[in-house]
């Protein structure tokens, strides 16, 4: 009998927690995540990773010949790390069901940023506009994530820090 109360109590407490950070959630999603990783682009100059950069997103939108949707009301800041931040996300129930061509996310073209060293590095982007191109379907009940990756590795050195290459995902 102690038993069975205990599964009952432990499936219960699993059930509950699972419910709770949205695994059995039913609502449609877009989600856009940003974060710097380890890999060093082919015009690395530096010697080291940053810990932080700071970027101005002034607009990301999903492409359709059907018409774009934009997915970000506003220009905003966001200070990345290694690990993925959440940029935006936003219910999608409307979407549920259209299919886009791909997305594409521009930049102000000065980003910040360095380590516990070197806090205050810039540099201007090249390019402040990175698309992705691939069939994106949003479903009802799912979460389209879109990831903006940065190979920032060896961007970094005594004084100045280079810029990223962008690799942009969707799953």
């Amino acid at each position: 009998m102690k038993l069975t109360i205990t599964k009952l109590l432990l499936f219960g407490s699993l059930i509950l927690s699972q419910s709770s950070c949205g695994a059995f959630s039913d609502s449609t999603e877009v989600e856009v995540q940003m974060y710097g990783i380890a890999s060093a682009p082919s015009t690395a100059t530096g010697d080291q990773d940053p810990q932080f950069q700071t970027y101005e997103i002034q607009s990301i939108v999903l492409s359709s010949p059907d018409g774009d949707v934009s997915i970000l009301d506003q220009a905003e800041s966001f200070k990345i790390v290694d690990r993925p931040q959440i940029v935006t996300s936003f219910d999608a129930a409307d979407l549920a069901g259209r299919s886009f061509t791909g997305y594409t996310v521009t930049f102000g073209s000065t980003v910040t940023g360095g380590d516990k060293d070197q806090p205050n590095l810039s540099f201007t982007l090249t390019t402040v506009t990175q698309s992705l191109t691939q069939t994106l379907e949003i479903k009802e009940g799912s979460t389209l994530n879109l990831a903006i990756k940065l190979n920032w590795g060896n961007t970094l050195a005594s004084g100045a820090m280079s810029e990223p290459a962008f690799v942009l995902t969707a799953k």
